[in-house]
């Protein structure tokens, strides 16, 4: 299975990272930092593109194969939603997953039937969980 993640900051990385040790993954990584994939590591099954998503030509190479998801995500919200919506259609991903921080979004986007994930959500109710416990009991 071919995966497209944009973005190699912490998430990106170690969601390369953690996909690369499948054997039945190939795993391209696109940042326009070439820094960010510092913490990437070297697995034969793991392609790394520095440049822009939104410029045709990096876009054209990313997605010269069949891909069957592709992920963002980048630390903007916006940037992820815009771009998960162009390469969907554009190159017609089948799976198409973002992470969005602001839940509202992330409400809207699902909706939309792109497949979010929300930070902000997951911490919110591992928080509530811990503070219902009470004092102490953390």
């Amino acid at each position: 299975m071919r995966v497209v993640i944009l973005g190699s900051g912490r998430l990106g990385s170690r969601l390369a990272n953690s996909l690369a040790k499948g054997s039945d993954y190939q795993i391209v990584i696109v940042d326009e930092d070439e820094t960010k994939f510092k913490n990437l590591e070297e697995h034969e099954n793991v392609q790394r593109v520095t440049g822009n998503i939104f410029n045709e030509d990096v876009a054209t190479l990313v997605f010269a194969e069949p891909t069957e998801i592709f992920v963002a995500v980048t630390g903007i919200d916006n940037v992820n939603i815009m771009v998960a919506q162009i390469i969907k259609k554009k190159f017609k991903i089948p799976r198409v997953l973002l992470r969005i921080f602001d839940p509202t979004l992330s409400s809207v986007y699902k909706g939309l039937g792109l497949e979010t994930v929300c930070p902000t959500d997951f911490a919110l109710q591992e928080m509530l969980k811990i503070v219902e416990k009470g004092p102490g009991k953390g």
